[in-house]
Order: C-alpha cells, then sequence, then structure tokens
C-alpha cells in the first residue's frame, strides 16, 4: 500500500483521509500547523453552551457526513424559522420571500426547471469539466458557467432561485451574485440545498461541527503542531520536513490555502499553471464571524438576514451585517437556561484585509443599533479565509479542466476548497470522486485521463447524495 501524506486537518483533509480509510487505504497521515484540528470548522464553547464560528448547518445533501455524524453519535437541532428584513423595511418569513407572491406552485416549476438545469452542469462537473461539452443554452458549459450566477438565473428566468441564492450565496459570504461566477453557485446550489430551505429542514449538529472532526480524527494519525517548513520531490515520493520530524510519502495532498504553501513546496512550473498557484486567475475572500452578547434584538427567529445589505455590491464592500444567528438553544438543557443567559448572536460581514478588528465591530455596532440593538460584550471575532474563486476570464478559457487534467502528476493531490467550494459537502463529494482516482493511480493507472473521467462521471453523476 502507497504511504499517504495528507497536509491539513480542516474537512477537506479530513474527511479524505477518513473515505480513504473507509476504503482500506491505512497508512494515512495527516499533518496540520495548528493545535487543533477543524479548519473553518469551529465550535466555540461559552457559558456551556456550543456556538458554531465557522460550518453551521447540514442539509438533504449531506448524506456522508450524516453517516459520519450518526456513528459519532451527533444529533440534529432543526432551525425552522428564518427570517429576512426586506428592502422596504419588512421583516418577512425566508420561504415566504423566496417563493414571492406566486406562491409553491410556480416556485415548485421552477425549482424543477432549475433541478433539469443542474443535472446537465452535474454532469459535466463531475466528468472533469470538459472543454467543448455543450451547456444548457447551446454553448460550450465552460463560457455558460463562467457568467455571474445572477446573470446566468436572470437568462434562465428563475427569480425564485435567485432569491434563495442572494441568501446561499451572497449572504453567506461567498461574494455578490453580479460577480461569483455560475460555477460556483451551481456547485453550491443543488436541488436538494433548495428543498432543505423552503421544507424547513436545516439544522445543526449537536454538539457541534467541530466535534464531528474529532472523532474522525480519533481514529487516525493525525498530528497537531505541525508546520511543514520544506518540501522536497523525490524521485518516487516527498520528503516532508516539520520543526520536529523529517516524514516520507508516495502521495502528497494539500488542502490549505496554494499560495501560502508557496513558501515550502516546489510547485512545478505547470502545477502553477494548472492550480492557479500565484498566476491571479483564483482569488480569496474574507469573512468574519462575530459572537456578540447584545441587548434588545430579536428572540424568536433562529436567523435573520438583510435583503439590502446582499444586493448592494458596495454595502458587502464596505463589510455591511449579512445575517445573524440566534445560537445556544439546541438541548433541553440549554432551552431550559435560555431564558436567564445572555442574549448570544453570530454575526457575518464580509471582510476586508485593510480593515482592522476594530473598523470591523465599529461597523457592526452601528448595524446593530440600525436595528435597535445594543451590543453589551464582543465574546470573540474570527475571521477567515474565505471561498476561493477562479476568474471569469480563467473559466472562459478552461481552468477547471486544467486543474482535473494535472490531479495526480507527479503523485501530488489538491483537494479543499480550492479544488471545488468552500462547503463542507461539496468538499466531501469532490473527495469521495478524488479517491477513485487515486485508487486508479495506486494501481498504475492514469488518474486525469478520458477513461478515468469516464468512469467518475457514470459512477456519480445520477448519485441522488447530490439532489
Amino acid at each position: 500500500m502507497p504511504r499517504l501524506g495528507i497536509i491539513g486537518a480542516g474537512p477537506g483533509g479530513l474527511s479524505l483521509a477518513r473515505l480513504l480509510t473507509e476504503r482500506g487505504h491505512a497508512d494515512v497521515t495527516v499533518l496540520e500547523r495548528a493545535t487543533r484540528i477543524g479548519g473553518k470548522s469551529f465550535t466555540l464553547h461559552h457559558q456551556g453552551l456550543g456556538h458554531e464560528m465557522g460550518t453551521c448547518y447540514t442539509a438533504a445533501g449531506y448524506t456522508i457526513t450524516q453517516k459520519w455524524m450518526k456513528e459519532a453519535g451527533i444529533t440534529d437541532h432543526n432551525l425552522p424559522h428564518h427570517y429576512i428584513r426586506t428592502t422596504d423595511g419588512k421583516l418577512v418569513d425566508f420561504a415566504d420571500f423566496v417563493l414571492g407572491r406566486g406562491g409553491m406552485l410556480p416556485g415548485g416549476v421552477q425549482m424543477a426547471k432549475y433541478a433539469a438545469l443542474w443535472r446537465k452542469f452535474h454532469a459535466w462537473d463531475v466528468a472533469g469539466c470538459p472543454d467543448e461539452a455543450e451547456g444548457t443554452n447551446g454553448r460550450a458549459m465552460r463560457l455558460e458557467v463562467a457568467e455571474p450566477f445572477g446573470k446566468w438565473l436572470k437568462a434562465h428566468n428563475l427569480d425564485v432561485v435567485a432569491r434563495f441564492a442572494m441568501r446561499s450565496m451572497t449572504i453567506m459570504g461567498y461574494g455578490p451574485m453580479d460577480q461569483v461566477p455560475a460555477l460556483y453557485g451551481l456547485r453550491w446550489n443543488m436541488p436538494s440545498l433548495l428543498y432543505s430551505a423552503v421544507a424547513h429542514k436545516v439544522v445543526e449538529p449537536v454538539p457541534g461541527w467541530q466535534h464531528l472532526w474529532e472523532f474522525l480524527a480519533g481514529t487516525m494519525d493525525v498530528r497537531l503542531g505541525k508546520k511543514i517548513e520544506k518540501v522536497e520531490r523525490l524521485e518516487n515520493g516527498f520528503r516532508v520536513h516539520t520543526g520536529s520530524d523529517v516524514l516520507r510519502f508516495d502521495h502528497l495532498v494539500l488542502t490549505g490555502a496554494l499560495d501560502e504553501a508557496t513558501s515550502w513546496f516546489p510547485f512545478t512550473a505547470e502545477e502553477r499553471a494548472a492550480y492557479a498557484v500565484d498566476t491571479g486567475a483564483l482569488a480569496w475572500r474574507e469573512y468574519v464571524t462575530t459572537l456578540v452578547h447584545a441587548e434588545g434584538w430579536f428572540k424568536d427567529a433562529d436567523t435573520r438576514s438583510f435583503e439590502a445589505n446582499a444586493l448592494d455590491s458596495s454595502a458587502v464592500a464596505r463589510s455591511r451585517l449579512l445575517v445573524a444567528r440566534r445560537t445556544g438553544d439546541k438541548t433541553p438543557v440549554a432551552l431550559a437556561r435560555s431564558a436567564s443567559r445572555p442574549d448570544v448572536y453570530v454575526c457575518y460581514q464580509p471582510g476586508n484585509p485593510k480593515r482592522t478588528d476594530a473598523q470591523l465591530l465599529e461597523i457592526l455596532k452601528g448595524d446593530l443599533e440600525g436595528e435597535g440593538a445594543k451590543i453589551k460584550e464582543v465574546l470573540t471575532q474570527c475571521r477567515w479565509k474565505y471561498a476561493p474563486q477562479l476568474s471569469t476570464a480563467a473559466i472562459t478559457a478552461g481552468a477547471s479542466h486544467r486543474f482535473e487534467r494535472q490531479q495526480g502528476a507527479g503523485k501530488l493531490w489538491i483537494t479543499g476548497a480550492s479544488a471545488s467550494h468552500e462547503a463542507v459537502d461539496n468538499i466531501v463529494d469532490y473527495n469521495e470522486r478524488l479517491v477513485e482516482r487515486m485508487e486508479l493511480a495506486f494501481a498504475g493507472k492514469a488518474p486525469s485521463d478520458e477513461a478515468a473521467f469516464a468512469m467518475v462521471a457514470k459512477k456519480f453523476r445520477g448519485d441522488l447524495g447530490e439532489f
């Protein structure tokens, strides 16, 4: 069996390690520079209650992670009450906002139309994003998905889906609808996600997402506090140097931001081009989550989001509040304590590396005051490097297919948000497909030729877990 090294113990690294282990590949080592696992899955405990500062929800399509959660004894806490403050100042149930005046029947027709279009995109995506494959409107799919997602939805007369995607994309920090490429909007907005929102089946895991990764890590070789100093490429593998170890691997997987890996990993010119390493073709966003004790704010909903701030790209650029989640009431004990504990909320803002923590807090304070609320205490603030996305020009030029064709060359593999989309479900589903290709490489076969893509496409294009 090959010896496999995975750098990064976030959802990308840990889920891939688990999938490989489940397939019988026991010699897997995960190296993490931090002293905790989970990456952007971070459950913060305050006064005995858990608060999700990163990954927060699961939905109907999360079949693999839900299976692991069941094994870990993690339960669901349903979040049925989501409201949005519309541009005219009204508070509206989010499902009603999405469906609009027409209600369920025309909304259902649109969702069925979207599902048919999405299936064609999904078949292209799991087949390795071939450059010349036809899209849904007669053009090559790569040209179609390079457009902004909002423009793509408007072209297909999908206003119901567009209202939903404003919440699932912009409000969740993935970017304004007139900027984020349809490639990422379509990867994340699976039909199952729309169904979960409208059917009030959005849930949080109890006791939290980080507990899932800790459970998985407990069954594998995961080493914390291992900052990578240098990686050497050998004739048939890699030598990884940390501050305390020198480790030899046959295959190596990188899961984090590749621009940060350039200081210690010797990328070839071909890899830099295919994986958009320091080429300007891939850009990261920043998303900020702040846990606050606030008085005078909502108590009758799980979340409250803000249409005006999401629709206005300049408001996104100014780090205006997009959504807040009332947090903590997930168990009978927590519910019993909710009458006496402080009112605690996780607030979400688009970030900007040029703004200080204090400046972001001032913006947040002003937005809460506009809601009639007052921050009594800031409990913690997390700034996440978030949602890497290829540019429109790069997608148009076939960057997605070049990325997939490079996988496995020189026994190097890339996963995590850079390979699919920031959401955990996208990362885990991508890893499930990647394992199939890795096993071809382990058997001495080509993992990224047309036969490999055809095999993966045949197995996964109709996967009900995606719907």
